[in-house]
């Protein structure tokens, strides 16, 4: 795998399961920001990044939203993703993520995901606010 990880990123930690097997993710929190570099275990049959490979780095969304959303699980009950186009091994892949809305219990989140700054998907998310009892 080639090419450096921007400035501003730092190592997302997973800590388990299926996140792990995706392979390092990085988060900016100031610029609520996520990304990766799309390694082997993220192609598809064609040599390109599989679809479930980008619906796991949509479903991270949440973790760019701020500390808070980082260091505790919010329980996905809702994730689209629209793709647009294809994306090669070794591209940087990128969402800056925007929270249009925060209840007392749901969090709104949504992306443009970006392969070296072309746009490649469209996502939203709506995730259980962990930290706010019912």
């Amino acid at each position: 795998m080639t090419g450096a990880v921007p400035d501003g990123f730092e190592l997302l930690v997973l800590d388990c399961g299926h996140n792990d097997s995706f392979g390092p993710a990085y988060v900016n929190l100031p610029e609520h920001k996520i990304g990766f570099r799309v390694g082997p275990q993220h192609l598809n049959p064609v040599g390109g990044l599989h679809g479930g490979a980008m619906a796991t780095f949509a479903d991270m969304q949440i973790s760019a939203v701020g500390p808070e959303a980082y260091d505790a699980h919010r329980a996905t009950i809702s994730l689209t993703v629209d793709f647009m186009a294809p994306v090669g091994p070794g591209t940087w892949v990128e969402a800056e993520v925007v929270c249009p809305k925060q209840t007392r219990t749901l969090v709104f989140t949504q992306a443009i995901i970006t392969a070296d700054g072309a746009p490649v998907a469209r996502t939203s998310g709506i995730y259980r606010n962990a930290s706010k009892t019912a």
